[in-house]
């Protein structure tokens, strides 16, 4: 937190939780102020019931804030993923009826970065969902510096015909509607390069994602056993390690709104303040509401 702050002249940062526990690593500290939530939401609560009953955790606390205080421009956490859903649901609202949903950064061959859209908010969705998730997602990477983002959809074949009926129908959709679309992506063409943004449900996203991760590890595993090791393989694992480029950002709520993993380390919270930080000066729930407005006019 300390770095993010130090990186950005004009960041101010609301620290919420356990003041006890805080103050002595952060009091006095200049653009920082230590917000008062000693309470803590676990991943093994029901969501909903935790947000109703503690409404002095750092999670729901930090985004009442965030209602009461217009000023402030994003929110980060590391909380359990289905709270911070339902706590940004309910406090902050959602961007018409716009159903939020969860995308990452991810690097691409040439060091640019892309994004995978859901990836883990929405399990079983309608075409007309995949849609909207495409245009989010362009809207995204509008916001982190692309132009003209190129949208591919997720398929079990690259041609427009494959895939499952949503798929199928998501694709005629965007087809007809997202001048950005390409078309179908496989599995194996996601870390090719050639996509901006990745299209699919979340329960496909979420897999993809944990596959890639989990593949990078048992690489690297394979060829330091093999008596390889050094900087450059940190490296490369880094890129295909979402929790060490910024976190996932849920998107289609009030703010946008940057997850960092629950294990996260000191480099990982300076990298998600810092996303959250460039995402809401690009404008970005103004780009999406831009994105839907034109298609609904």
């Amino acid at each position: 937190m300390l770095d993010a702050v130090s990186a950005q002249e004009d960041l101010f940062v609301y620290a919420c939780g356990d003041a006890s526990q805080l103050a002595p690593l952060l009091g006095g500290r200049e653009r920082i102020e230590i917000v008062d939530a000693p309470e803590v939401i676990t991943n093994s609560e029901d969501p909903s019931e935790a947000f109703k009953a503690k409404k002095n955790s750092s999670l729901v606390r930090g985004m009442q804030l965030c209602r009461e205080n217009r000023d402030i421009s994003g929110f980060v956490s590391c909380g359990p993923t289905g709270a911070i859903f339902v706590s940004a649901v309910m406090l902050l609202g959602r961007i018409g009826r716009i159903s939020p949903m969860l995308t990452v950064e991810l690097t691409k061959p040439d060091g640019s970065s892309f994004c995978v859209v859901d990836c883990g908010a929405n399990v079983d969705v309608r075409a007309e969902k995949l849609v909207d998730f495409a245009r989010m997602g362009s809207a995204y990477m509008k916001a982190a510096g692309v132009a003209e983002p190129k949208i591919y959809l997720l398929s079990n074949g690259a041609e427009d015909k494959k895939g499952s009926a949503s798929v199928k129908r998501a694709n005629e959709l965007l087809r007809a509607e997202m001048p950005g679309f390409m078309g179908n992506t496989e599995g194996h063409s996601v870390l090719s390069g050639d996509a901006d943004v990745i299209v699919c449900d979340g329960f496909s996203g979420n897999i993809l994602l944990k596959t890639i991760e989990g593949a990078a590890k048992a690489v690297i595993s394979e060829l330091r056993a093999s008596g390889l090791d050094g900087e450059a393989l940190d490296a490369v694992y880094r890129k295909y390690d979402y929790n060490t480029q910024g976190g996932a950002v849920l998107l289609g709520t009030g703010l946008p709104i940057v997850k960092g993993h629950g294990a996260a380390t000191a480099e990982t919270v300076r990298s998600i303040i810092l996303t959250s930080y460039r995402l809401a000066k690009n404008g970005l729930n103004a780009k999406i509401a831009e994105s839907f407005s034109m298609h609904n006019a």
